[in-house]
């Protein structure tokens, strides 16, 4: 279950399809389990439900130039593993053999094969730096893999991580059904974190009204989705921009003073950036940074070392830069550190830890004219690239929805994807 369920953060004018918006919700981010709805609601309006092969693995596509065809390889999972992460699976097998896992493997031939493989898909691991996994005797899971079943209830808790994944998590921690004991953040480096749109009018009103209104008049719902979409881009166009230096900076020192103003004084170098507004992945967040006035909430830059049976060990923080600096150019006094390791109790450690995004088709293995591999293909040529970012020379009738320069970085994917079948029927004709 996607950890966004108990903390959303996205809102549903965006993430929706244009052909099935969804301006119904009683809220502008909408919960995990109101997105699936919403999905399954679209795939039964399409009669998309019977179409819809699930805990199935596409692990291999190759084509057979004297039939002009390709063949896909499928392996068939056991019922429930196909949500598990490809470290997970490799793990349960090795403890319980291949059965426990794959069922059976097969071939089928198609004429076109369409990629639709994200890149937030495989979470990133247990880092194997870091000893005495073995030997911890609580859970280790990542927010992307979602434990329903594991009891936070008066339970230490770690979260490795600062991105928008551990942005939604901690400030869920301290609610119903969870109430951790506490709450430890680990931090490498701090993000950039924007205000979040609220709801007009308040969130009680929106909630009563906004569903009933938005269902009979729904160019009201589409004006707020090309009004976001357009803001998006306004800042796009104009911040992120090299030669608009100067309104960076100034927005650097406004989002700056509003997150310092949000937190207790003891985090605010910790939590200032040295690095430019843009550089890495923002968040857009109202609650996790009050979240952090709570007296069982810590915030720490010391490096995680090792795991013991019941806690962790974390080391020295990393000596201050050079020239602690905030980016308006206001020094910083940074506390001195102390040398020696540290321990705390943990029963739950939750990787926030990002996902392996660096590899296009991960796991799928493709395979075009003469036997040719298209990483190998992208290898010779410097780097993945494609016909408008679906189409590569060599691999027939084989498309991408997320293919290379496609991640925008801006808006939402779901605002794209829609006009990519218009481009993949162009290259067939």
């Amino acid at each position: 279950m996607i950890v966004d369920s108990k903390a959303p953060t996205r809102p549903a004018a965006l993430y929706s399809f244009s052909f099935a918006p969804f301006y119904t919700s009683k809220t502008l981010y909408p919960s995990g389990s109101d997105f699936v709805k919403y999905l399954l609601d679209v795939a039964a309006k399409y009669q998309l439900v019977d179409k819809i092969q699930l805990n199935t693995d596409v692990t291999e596509l190759r084509w057979l130039d004297a039939e002009a065809v390709w063949e896909v390889t499928l392996t068939h999972l056991v019922p429930g593993t196909g949500d598990l992460s490809a470290a997970d699976r490799k793990a349960r097998i090795d403890k319980e053999g291949e059965r426990s896992v794959y069922v059976k493997r097969e071939r089928v031939r198609a004429k076109v094969v369409v990629s639709c493989v994200g890149i937030l898909v495989e979470p990133n691991d247990w880092p194997v730096d870091i000893p005495g996994r073995d030997v911890f005797q609580g859970d280790i899971f990542h927010s992307a893999r979602w434990r329903e079943d594991v009891d936070f209830k008066d339970k230490d808790v770690v979260v490795v991580g600062t991105g928008c994944s551990a942005a939604q998590v901690v400030p869920s921690l301290f609610e119903e059904p969870y109430k951790a004991r506490s709450v430890t953040q680990l931090m490498r480096t701090p993000p950039w974190v924007m205000p979040r749109l609220e709801e007009p009018f308040g969130k009680e009103n929106y909630a009563q009204y906004a569903p009933i209104v938005l269902r009979y008049l729904g160019f009201l719902g589409y004006m707020c989705r090309v009004s976001l979409y357009i803001l998006v881009e306004l800042i796009w166009l104009t911040v992120f921009q090299q030669k608009n230096h100067k309104w960076r900076t100034k927005l650097e020192s406004s989002i700056l003073a509003r997150t310092h103003s949000m937190i207790p004084e003891k985090y605010h170098d910790i939590m200032t950036p040295r690095y430019s507004y843009g550089c890495k992945r923002r968040v857009f967040d109202n609650v996790w940074l009050q979240s952090m006035h709570r007296s069982n909430f810590c915030l720490t830059t010391q490096p995680l070392k090792r795991l013991e049976s019941d806690g962790i060990i974390l080391g020295s923080p990393p000596p201050p830069p050079a020239a602690s600096t905030t980016n308006s150019g206001a020094a910083k006094k940074t506390p001195s550190s102390q040398n020696k390791d540290e321990y705390l109790p943990a029963s739950i450690i939750v990787l926030a830890n990002g996902f392996s995004a660096t590899r296009f088709l991960h796991p799928l293995t493709v395979y075009g004219r003469s036997g040719i591999s298209l990483h190998d293909h992208w290898h010779d040529r410097g780097g993945p690239q494609a016909y408008m970012g679906t189409a590569v020379h060599g691999f027939p009738n084989f498309f991408m929805l997320t293919g290379p320069n496609t991640g925008i970085l801006r808006s939402s994917r779901r605002a794209k994807t829609p006009r990519a079948p218009s481009a993949e029927s162009s290259n067939l004709s």
